[in-house]
């Protein structure tokens, strides 16, 4: 595993964290959403040394890093692999790129309710599944989390969350609504976050993409260091 990949994982299990998680053994469960099961590490045989398959609900996502396995046999339960998504970074160019007019990043108050409640609104939309309102006020209020729209002609058209961890910046919920895609507002949201890691004098930021957002980061510059693999639990029974 590359450094790069290393600084991607430890800033993406830290938000995870931060939306609310309790340790159980060597393994983190989210109290909510995302619904994710994890150790730190994201290696699969930690996961599956360490997994109580009685605290494992329907909903509940194993993380690992990837592997060329669609499927896995463990214990008597199988592992079915649902998505994977490639790490993926990008050091902060020194040069700024061209903003397009009428756009601002606008980054919400760690309180602000009602502009909370709109980010997961228009996340849930843009990502077609429903989230959480609470993890995200809860992150909202830790250090180095920033919840965002674009903003175009003073609508919010995307979302962003930042997550700040010294010199790293990890990119999260990128989203734009059906209403307002094809124009460019995906890579619109990317540019404003370049522009704020290099005002916050960040060196590095790191982000996790589907096969859709793939060629938008390629495009942008970002270059892959591997992936992770969620999985669900395909039975009932247990040993």
């Amino acid at each position: 595993m590359t450094s790069f990949a290393v600084k991607n994982i430890s800033n993406m299990v830290a938000l995870w964290r931060c939306y609310g998680a309790e340790l159980r053994g060597n393994l983190w469960y989210s109290l909510g959403w995302p619904h994710r099961v994890w150790h730190d590490s994201l290696e699969r045989w930690q996961v599956v040394k360490s997994l109580q398959w009685t605290q494992l609900n329907s909903k509940h996502q194993l993380v690992t890093v990837a592997n060329n396995s669609a499927a896995s046999q463990e214990y008597g339960c199988r592992l079915q692999s649902e998505v994977s998504l490639t790490l993926m970074h990008l050091a902060v160019p020194k040069s700024s790129r061209q903003l397009a007019e009428a756009t601002d990043l606008e980054l919400l108050n760690q309180d602000d309710s009602d502009g909370i409640t709109a980010f997961v609104d228009m996340c849930s939309e843009g990502f077609g599944y429903a989230m959480e309102v609470k993890p995200l006020q809860r992150a909202a209020k830790m250090d180095g989390v920033k919840l965002g729209f674009l903003r175009a002609h003073g609508e919010r058209v995307a979302t962003v969350l930042l997550y700040k961890q010294g010199m790293t910046l990890g990119i999260f919920q990128v989203a734009v609504p059906s209403a307002y895609r094809g124009k460019g507002y995906a890579t619109e949201v990317m540019h404003h976050s370049m522009r704020w890691a290099q005002v916050e004098g960040v060196k590095l930021m790191t982000l996790q993409a589907s096969e859709m957002g793939l060629n938008l980061y390629r495009r942008l510059g970002f270059q892959e260091d591997g992936a992770i693999t969620f999985w669900r639990k395909q039975c009932t029974e247990y040993p």
